[in-house]
């Protein structure tokens, strides 16, 4: 049988590489992943990479077929397979160890997947660590192959392609920090081997980032940069205990900095150095934030960095000054002063320290922003970069206001533009751009009282030319500054004219009109007074915007951007009247063409707009709605009534004025739902009903849970819902899970205190039902991306019905075979559904949560076991008429 598959595999890697007919090829290429996944795999790929008659291609095939198999199938091996596969593979790894690489590098990942697996006791030797140890120091001619697997395994610790359980990936990784000095060692016995130096410091690089936490995508920086990093990390016990080193290294720094300026070094040795440079000053932001006279030298050596010609030099300094800025305004970086006193006195001495550099800094970068001469030239990927460049300045520029504030910044910014604007005479508009661009970015932090900058700036914006990027600056200005130019003193006549250069921008480009429309919406939105007698002016724009007349340059997108703006300018009883006036014309639409989805769903949503714009002022409108939205959803099942409906409840549900017609219209919509909703196929057939309906379900849970819970449609809801808490779709399946964990939460809430007998009576009838649902879910019902919505819903219900839960998750986590989960993880299932109820961080629990399912969804006897459940819940439901009676279906269930 062996030599059979060893054959076929060898015919399959041939016709691969060789055979001219590309069907032939991507046959073979099916078979041999396919063959990948075969418990043959095991045997045929060792035995093939041991055979010295094999090519190149059939050893790659194999030691990745073998690396997979020990990372996703170790599980499949009996338990004294181990140490023949560990002996084998050490076999490789020295038959290997001078090439070809590619093989080489797969037997590692798998002698250190293989390692990930099997416990120390197992492996022997004080672990894979020290038995490394010992074979460089007894094997030296196959210290290469040493070399790299010991560069490997801190990496494969955190690899998910491993399918090892949780807590066996824990202990491994706790065994591999307990060992990192003995790794650390071995790395510096290799120094002196100068044709290894580079697999050495790639070595040192993957510990000391497996040591302090560096994420693999980290770009490798040298040695030095990793014991800068080194220094700071939890593993070295603080930067007092690494003062020395730290001692030696701020030095050796600090004395390449005049290499900086030196024009003969090669480009990336003048990176380099910056890079180095930007490095020590983020990690030692603590030492520097304290103000010494040393700190100050590393400043102005950033400072250095930061002015230098090249953006991608000057950048590498910007997360450094945000991290300097956190550290200074910071309180939790005063705790050691103690009293207030002290921490104020201190932050000031800090502060008024660091005035002076973010000063300069302010200047500094303010002019990377400025378009160049041949921008217009630039590909589309270089004018995406200068973008991007821009943002990372207006970064910086916020990190200075908060040491320095936002008026003094803006006035360090207005010399800028003044310098700019000259005298007027051959005027460059790039220099007026940036200037402004900076000023339109700490908009946020310059305070609505401000009164000696911007009025001077606003009077100056009508006088710029309508070159096309500066108009579109100054539009986005406008918009920045919409709060205070609310606030201004309506003396200084500000709106008007701003408004014209809006108008500007919405006819020049589509650029400046989409700055121009956003512009227009902050302005609504924030001086919607200031427009109350400007209603004709303001519905001519919306009629040119959307009619396409009158030269507006306005993307569709941007059209809703205005439209959006003209809906701030709420005047809530002028749209009341027109919707009354109109009411007998809406009504007509919705008897004659309620059979059609895409007049319904424009017309419901514009309703919904109205009902939300007007709220009370709707007056008998809102009645005649509501029962016209009934009637016809019970004749034509259109989705679009519920989300209408769900509008009503948030606006009107705690009105009891209203309370009779929002009775009558909860009790239509969900007696007709339940009717639709039988089965899993029901809601598969109709997800935006269930999405709706749930979501409807929800807000009467929140803003009229008296409507609702006291009702007879309330317990034959929630057995709608557990009928489809496992479909597929996902905006219905959250729905649905946010619609229960609601119902728990509010028989937990003070609020529902009244209502708490009436929920626990209903759930604890189906609890134990329901919790089995959810567990399915939880290991592969629902996808994995539901995960959050599945642990909220077990988090709730064991928080409301805690030791009920507690039982109910007991009874469930039997019916999962042993071989998908061990006697350890039934008992940290059982406990963290104990430690929900008692109140620990939903965040842990989730994550706690998803471990059980990680190893669950990999199983395939737990899978098997899921989907048999939905399909006997749908044939139950559908042989039963689940809904006939609330209570013959979940009795049913419980038996089985």
């Amino acid at each position: 049988m062996e030599a059979q598959a060893t054959a076929a595999v060898k015919e399959a890697l041939a016709a691969l590489y060789h055979h001219p007919d590309d069907a032939t090829r991507t046959a073979a290429d099916r078979w041999l992943q396919q063959f990948q996944h075969t418990l043959d795999a095991w045997q045929v790929a060792d035995s093939l990479l041991h055979d010295e008659s094999s090519n190149m291609e059939t050893q790659i095939f194999c030691s990745q077929t073998l690396r997979s198999k020990v990372q996703r199938d170790f599980e499949e091996l009996p338990s004294e397979a181990f140490r023949p596969l560990q002996d084998s593979l050490y076999a490789l790894l020295k038959k290997f160890s001078k090439g070809p690489q590619k093989v080489r590098t797969q037997i590692c990942i798998a002698m250190a997947a293989l390692a990930v697996h099997v416990p120390v006791e197992d492996w022997g030797g004080g672990g894979i660590v020290n038995w490394l140890s010992d074979e460089m120091n007894s094997q030296q001619d196959f210290i290469p192959s040493f070399l790299e697997l010991l560069t490997v395994l801190p990496q494969e610790c955190s690899s998910h392609k491993i399918a090892a359980r949780p807590e066996r990936r824990r202990q491994f990784e706790n065994d591999l920090r307990s060992s990192a000095e003995v790794a650390l060692s071995l790395l510096t016995a290799c120094l002196g081997i100068d044709q290894l130096k580079e697999q050495v410091l790639e070595g040192f690089a993957s510990w000391l980032r497996f040591c302090h936490g560096f994420y693999k995508n980290k770009v490798q920086f040298p040695v030095t940069s990793e014991l800068i990093h080194f220094t700071v990390s939890r593993e070295s016990n603080g930067i007092t205990e690494q003062l020395p080193l730290i001692q030696v290294l701020i030095p050796y720094v600090m004395g390449l900095k005049e290499q900086l300026k030196d024009s003969s070094k090669d480009e990336e040795d003048v990176k380099a150095i910056a890079r180095l440079l930007a490095d020590m000053g983020d990690s030692y932001v603590e030492l520097i934030a304290a103000g010494s006279d040393d700190a100050m030298q590393i400043v102005n050596a950033l400072l250095e960095v930061t002015s230098h010609s090249e953006f991608d030099i000057s950048s590498m300094t910007f997360n450094f000054w945000h991290h300097l800025m956190r550290n200074l305004t910071d309180r939790g970086s005063y705790a050691s002063y103690g009293s207030e006193v002290s921490i104020n006195t201190e932050r000031n001495r800090r502060l008024q320290l660091f005035r002076q550099p973010f000063e300069i800094l302010v200047s500094l970068v303010s002019f990377r922003v400025e378009y160049p001469e041949l921008y217009h030239t630039f590909s589309e990927e270089d004018q995406r970069d200068f973008r991007h460049s821009r943002y990372a300045v207006s970064d910086v520029l916020l990190d200075a206001t908060d040491v320095l504030g936002g008026d003094p910044t803006l006035k360090i910014l207005f010399t800028k533009l003044i310098q700019a604007c000259g005298n007027g005479q051959n005027q460059k508009w790039q220099p007026v751009e940036a200037a402004l661009f900076c000023i339109q970015a700490i908009a946020k932090s310059v305070s609505v009282e401000e009164n000696e900058i911007l009025p001077q700036v606003m009077s100056l914006l009508p006088s710029f030319p309508h070159q096309e990027q500066l108009l579109q600056t100054v539009c986005s200005l406008v918009g920045a500054f919409s709060k205070w130019i609310e606030a201004a003193p309506s003396e200084l006549l500000i709106l008007p004219p701003l408004v014209d250069i809006l108008n500007k921008g919405m006819s020049t480009s589509e650029e400046t009109a989409a700055a121009a429309s956003v512009a227009f919406k902050y302005i609504c939105e924030d001086c919607r007074r200031k427009f109350s007698g400007s209603l004709d002016g303001l519905f001519q724009i919306y009629q040119i915007a959307l009619s396409g007349v009158g030269g507006y340059k306005v993307s569709s997108e941007d059209s809703l951007h205005l439209v959006e703006a003209l809906s701030n300018v709420k005047l809530p009883q002028v749209v009341a009247d027109a919707v009354n006036r109109y009411w007998p014309t809406l009504k007509s639409i919705f008897d004659q063409r309620a059979w059609d989805t895409r007049t319904m769903e424009s017309l419901c949503r514009s309703c919904k707009f109205a009902v939300r714009t007007c709220g009370r002022f709707m007056g008998f409108t809102i009645g005649a709605m509501l029962e016209e939205i009934q009637t016809l959803y019970q004749q034509h099942n259109q989705a679009c009534f519920l989300y209408l409906s769900s509008e009503v409840i948030k606006i009107f549900g705690s009105d009891p004025a209203c309370a009779n017609y929002l009775a009558s219209l909860i009790q239509a919509l969900f007696g007709h739902t339940i009717q639709l909703l039988r089965t899993i196929q029901d809601f598969t057939a109709r997800p935006d009903i269930a999405d709706d309906c749930f979501l409807l379900a929800s807000r009467c849970i929140r803003y009229c849970p008296d409507l609702f819970v006291p009702t007879e449609m309330f317990p034959r809801l929630v057995d709608c819902a557990m009928a489809g808490i496992t479909i597929q779709h996902r905006e219905a399946c959250k729905s649905i899970l946010s619609f229960l964990s609601d119902v728990f939460d509010l028989a937990k809430s003070p609020e529902g205190e009244k209502y708490r007998e009436l929920i626990n009576t209903v759930i604890l009838q189906r609890g134990a039902v329901l919790t089995r649902i959810m567990v399915a879910s939880l290991t592969g019902a629902l996808p994995s991306s539901r995960l959050e919505e599945v642990s909220y819903v077990l988090v709730s219900l064991s928080r409301s019905f805690g030791g009920n839960m507690l039982s109910w998750a007991r009874e469930c986590i039997t019916l999962i075979p042993p071989q998908a989960l061990t006697d350890s993880e039934r008992s940290r299932f059982l406990n963290i559904i104990s430690d929900a109820s008692s109140g620990s961080s939903l965040g842990s629990i989730t994550d706690r949560f998803a471990e059980i399912s990680e190893v669950c969804r990999r199983n395939k006897t737990v899978q098997d076991i899921v989907q048999g459940l939905g399909k006997i819940r749908t044939q139950l439901s559908a042989l039963l008429g689940v809904f006939h009676d609330s209570h013959g279906w979940i009795d049913y269930f419980i038996g089985f």
